[in-house]
């Protein structure tokens, strides 16, 4: 069963298809990176002034 889905499946999906999905994964980076980077500064900020709040 397994084999039969693997051959139906490289029926489908085409070389082109996963060309698509690429350039749409790096399109997305340029906008997906500094926002994770963002969010996790912004965590990192928040925990810093916990700290230093707990500390005082």
């Amino acid at each position: 069963m397994l084999t039969e889905t693997a051959v139906d499946l490289s029926t489908i999906v085409t070389a082109d298809m996963l060309g698509g999905v690429l350039d749409q994964i790096t399109g997305l980076l340029p906008v997906v990176l500094p926002v994770m980077i963002g969010f996790i500064a912004l965590r990192k900020g928040i925990s810093f002034v916990i700290g230093m709040l707990h500390s005082a």
